[in-house]
């Protein structure tokens, strides 16, 4: 097992305008041999998530300091989002072999056992959603139209009601996770308008990188955005506000008006039966990127490619490997 020096002093000579603990995570999987190469790029994208929620959050400057209370409150976070119990538990064994990476360390770090019996974490294996979470045309566009009535009364409200309508569009029309959307820079708009190819970057779920035709929607949003938007800023994260609380603050929004713009068409698509329990999907940002899914596919279909060719082509545009993922998209 290698170990790698960190200090206060050395990480402050960093390249700048990157976090210490971030400098740091960088070297131990620069310098780090154990384990295969795609072990090694996996457990590196989970920790480059979790590194960054813990500037965020904690304003960590060194991980030698690295305790449970921090691992807790990220996994708390990944939760409160309906990560799957699977994916939490990878970021786990991420952040456990890291830790193990570090030289004189100051806390042992629980077991998922320690953390279910001191911090009532459970992860426990939850079954896979299941069912159709796509919203019907009326639905979207009356959620739309309620957001244009929320911003022409004005007030507290009015400047959120802006971001989800055009939020909506980026998660319909490119297939944009919440978080995705929300992160967008204006230099990644910028870019996306000369190649007509947006480069969705670390923010993407398990940091893999992808690539998305520019819709005709997005195309005007980001036109419209970088009027209003200086350079080097996010185009929906509010001056001085993390990006986790930007996409708390959109979702909460959401989950305030869906009752209003709910069908009972859209209801009944939602709605699916297991071992004799009905359970009915919410409307979500997910449910759009069922929406783009369902779409796409299709478009591939009707140029004459069979269902999983279509998929294995769509699969790669929103951050999937496996055709069986886009049969759950489909709501199979």
């Amino acid at each position: 097992m290698h170990f790698f020096r960190f200090s206060e002093e050395g990480a402050e000579k960093m390249e700048k305008g990157k976090s210490p603990i971030m400098a740091q995570m960088e070297k131990v999987f620069r310098h780090t041999r154990a384990n295969s190469f795609g072990t090694r790029a996996r457990y590196e994208s989970s920790c480059r998530n979790f590194v960054q929620y813990l500037n965020d959050k904690f304003k960590l400057k060194n991980l030698r300091n690295l305790q449970d209370k921090h691992v807790v409150a990220y996994i708390e976070y990944r939760q409160s989002e309906r990560i799957a119990s699977k994916t939490l538990k990878n970021d786990l064994g991420a952040i456990r072999y890291m830790h193990d990476m570090l030289p004189k360390v100051k806390y042992e770090l629980s077991d998922n056992k320690g953390l279910k019996e001191h911090f009532s974490i459970n992860l426990d294996k939850t079954p896979a959603i299941k069912g159709n979470r796509a919203w019907t045309k009326q639905e979207y566009e009356s959620m739309q139209k309620l957001a244009s009535e929320v911003i022409q009364k004005g007030g507290k409200g009015a400047g959120t009601a802006k971001d989800i309508k055009d939020i909506l569009k980026l998660c319909r029309t490119m297939g944009m996770r919440v978080t995705e959307a929300v992160a967008m820079t204006r230099s990644q708009a910028e870019q996306a308008l000369r190649t007509g190819i947006y480069q969705i970057k670390s923010e993407a779920k398990n940091g893999k990188w992808r690539q998305v035709p520019v819709s005709t929607e997005a195309q005007k949003i980001f036109e419209n955005r970088l009027k209003e938007t200086p350079r080097g800023e996010r185009f929906f994260v509010n001056q001085g506000e993390k990006t986790h609380l930007s996409v708390n603050r959109v979702e909460k929004f959401l989950h305030r008006y869906r009752e209003k713009v709910e069908t009972q068409e859209g209801i009944k698509l939602r709605t699916w039966e297991k071992d004799g329990k009905t359970t009915t999907n919410e409307l979500t940002f997910h449910g759009l990127r069922y929406n783009y899914v369902q779409d796409r596919v299709q478009q591939e279909i009707d140029k004459g490619f069979s269902l999983d060719q279509a998929a294995s082509r769509v699969t790669q545009e929103v951050g999937h490997e496996r055709i069986d993922v886009i049969h759950v998209y489909l709501g199979k």
